[in-house]
């Protein structure tokens, strides 16, 4: 007889904070630059994000994560990893 209670994929359970499915538009400026480019955020957690933007392959491994396009300070993060036009990273 199955259980009613499954436990979470092997993925969910890696991770070291829950991912909020967002859906909202935000920016990324390469670390030390000026210029911001504009992404959808796929999910959000307290420990990093998931983006969806055109040229990921061109994005720089570290760069800051904007919610307004004139947030001056965002959350600064690491690319971890980038399939086609996704990236994930985790923030510093």
């Amino acid at each position: 007889m199955g259980s009613l209670f499954r436990s979470a994929p092997m993925s969910e359970r890696r991770r070291k904070a829950p991912r909020k499915k967002i859906g909202a538009r935000a920016w990324i400026r390469p670390e030390g630059g000026f210029a911001v480019r504009p992404c959808n955020v796929i999910d959000l957690s307290d420990t990093g994000v998931q983006i969806m933007i055109e040229e990921a392959a061109s994005v720089p491994s570290n760069f800051t994560f904007l919610t307004s396009r004139n947030d001056g300070l965002g959350r600064r993060a690491r690319i971890k990893w980038r399939r086609e036009s996704k990236i994930g990273a985790e923030f510093l």
